[in-house]
């Protein structure tokens, strides 16, 4: 009778461990489950807050802002609502220029995200310089003359800086694109840019978003050296360095000078400057570039006459103008045979 009931009491025993351990498999497969949809629950999360900020990102990155009728205020918020990561991968991952507005877009975000690079451009004029033809800017009071040929070498070289890191070189829309590259032996096309970025159609966005930069705090301080023609406040620039109009035909006289002094400035980080000086831009930047590549140097050339001078003669000021509304079209993008590599 002992033993049988010994027996019991062993079986159930039995029956009561096997009972626990099956509790406690449930509950651990159940805290795993729970786990389980908690990781999944947070990994959707995480997803849709990236795919909404990319997607919001690339509705305010793709789209014609010109085209969108806001204060100059709403559109510089835009800009303050930039992913700079996702800015850094798109640099990273540059293969060749966006489209004509959209490239803009993408300049102004470097600038908005503190990232170093340079942009020079070239057009007609430094194109007849580089090859030897005599060549003169009514509107900008800058002639060159072929015998002046220190300038012209030092114009050339300039145009080499597409193959450095983050320089780019802003190139026309037409054949006289392929005459310019000649000179530059750029290997690919992932700095080249418009040399009418900021101008024509693009000029709108560009104005709207300019007044809001230079008035913003959250922005590294700017070197401005333009014209010394200067008619408007520009308490916004940490240090004005005049340039003369004539600083073309007299390069080998002030070259030197004028170097060494903004040198001087771009030994620092951190710093923004705005060139404008007619083809002299060109080997300013290529230069400074050479001296300290932690900073943004930026050729805005005429686009920038309203907030220096006060005025402009250029004809795309005008909203009505046809060149108001003249867009950088896709040569360049369709043209593989303007690239050593390509």
């Amino acid at each position: 009778m002992d033993s049988e009931i010994k027996y019991l009491d062993e079986h159930n025993n039995d029956k009561i461990i096997i009972k626990v351990l099956k509790i406690d498999i449930i509950k651990i497969i159940l805290i795993f489950i729970n786990l389980s949809i908690i990781l999944l629950i947070s990994s959707g999360i995480i997803f849709v807050i990236y795919i909404r900020n990319k997607s919001r990102y690339n509705d305010i990155y793709i789209a014609d802002l010109s085209k969108i009728k806001l204060t100059f205020n709403e559109t510089y918020k835009i800009f303050n609502n930039i992913n700079c990561s996702f800015i850094k991968d798109k640099l990273n991952h540059r293969v060749k220029p966006f489209e004509f507005e959209e490239e803009l877009l993408f300049i102004l975000n470097l600038i908005q995200c503190k990232i170093p690079f340079s942009l020079i451009r070239f057009g007609d004029g430094e194109n007849a310089i580089m090859r030897g033809e005599s060549f003169g800017s009514k509107k900008d009071k800058w002639h060159w003359n072929s015998n002046n040929k220190k300038f012209q070498k030092s114009l050339i070289e300039s145009s080499n800086i597409c193959n450095s890191h983050n320089s780019f070189i802003g190139i026309p829309c037409h054949e006289i694109a392929k005459s310019i590259l000649s000179f530059s032996n750029c290997s690919s096309s992932k700095y080249i840019s418009y040399s009418t970025l900021f101008i024509n159609k693009n000029f709108e966005l560009f104005k709207y978003w300019i007044f809001g930069f230079i008035n913003s705090k959250n922005r590294w301080k700017i070197i401005l050296a333009s014209n010394s023609n200067i008619n408007t406040n520009i308490e916004w620039a940490y240090q004005f360095i005049p340039i003369p109009d004539n600083i073309v035909e007299n390069w080998n006289n002030y070259n030197q000078q004028l170097l060494s002094k903004l040198s001087e400035l771009a030994k620092y980080n951190n710093l923004i400057f705005f060139i404008s000086a007619g083809p002299a831009s060109n080997i300013i930047i290529s230069y400074l570039t050479r001296v300290n590549n932690k900073n943004i140097y930026l050729d805005f050339g005429s686009s920038i006459e309203f907030i220096t001078k006060g005025y402009s003669t250029r004809s795309y000021y005008n909203k009505n103008s046809r060149t108001s509304k003249l867009r950088c079209e896709s040569f360049i993008l369709k043209n593989k045979s303007l690239f050593m590599s390509e």
